[in-house]
């Protein structure tokens, strides 16, 4: 039987969608990911387009010669997707207007029950749809009904138009990474009124990476992309990105976890 013919990739789509929208071109992590990937991976066209969580995963499932620059894992992410790393990201939290923070079920430690917060039908919470929360919350998350009184919204991107609902007083609450919000803060000062509350059970690190179709194409694709990327100059790359978009407050509480991943990330990954 003859050998099979190696798959040729001379032409990426990358889907990008960063959590904060506005953004000056070239500055969000996606866009100096796929400006220092496009400059090493000779002899590929790459395009990008902008697609928001549920297209994006639309378009991976059905195979498409697309990547996404920034998804995060998970379970039921990794049976549609091939990944190469990127970024631990410190875990989501609850956010919400300072003045309601009286009114959403915290423990002594200053910590959110989130499966009490989902039952207070009074409380309107707000997420994207199509979007991972992560593996810790997700399965949570799936499980509202269509009479939860958490409503799912589409976004152009991942997510920033929601926390302007939340200072409108249209919803009570959302979850976001901490760096999310302080980009967003630097460009909208009223978002100042709003605090970050870490949810109960939900403190290790979520990975993000880059993910390719579970095809022949796909595996293909990222294995090529996941050369450049795990070696030293990749992981410096990577680690100065992460590091610029971390509040200071997340680079001390969580530096071993992002020292011990970049030291992994600085070699390709072991059975791609």
């Amino acid at each position: 039987m003859a050998a099979a013919e190696p798959v040729v990739v001379d032409r990426i789509t990358w889907l990008a969608g960063d959590t904060v929208s506005g953004r000056g071109s070239g500055s969000r992590p996606s866009d100096r990911l796929l400006d220092w990937l496009t400059a090493r991976l000779p002899g590929i066209t790459h395009e990008r387009v902008v697609a928001n969580a549920k297209r994006s995963w639309m378009l991976i499932e059905r195979g498409d010669t697309v990547c996404h620059a920034g998804a995060v894992r998970s379970p039921q992410r990794e049976a549609l997707a091939y990944f190469s790393n990127t970024w631990p990201m410190p875990p989501l939290q609850l956010v919400v207007k300072r003045e309601r923070v009286s009114a959403m079920p915290v423990d002594a430690a200053g910590q959110v029950d989130l499966a009490a917060l989902l039952g207070r039908y009074e409380l309107k919470g707000v997420l994207v749809s199509g979007r991972s929360y992560g593996p810790v919350l997700d399965p949570q998350l799936d499980k509202l009904g269509a009479t939860s009184s958490v409503q799912r919204i589409t976004s152009a991107d991942f997510g920033s138009n929601l926390l302007p609902m939340l200072l409108q007083g249209r919803a009570d609450y959302a979850l976001e990474y901490p760096n999310a919000l302080a980009a967003l803060a630097s460009q909208r000062p009223e978002v100042a009124g709003l605090a970050l509350l870490p949810i109960r059970g939900n403190t290790e690190m979520v990975l993000s990476g880059v993910a390719c179709p579970k095809t022949s194409w796909g595996q293909a694709a990222i294995r090529r992309i996941d050369a450049v990327l795990g070696t030293p100059e990749g992981a410096a790359m990577l680690r100065e990105t992460l590091l610029s978009e971390l509040p200071a407050d997340s680079r001390r509480s969580y530096r071993d976890t992002i020292d011990a991943f970049f030291q992994r990330r600085a070699q390709p990954t072991p059975g791609l």
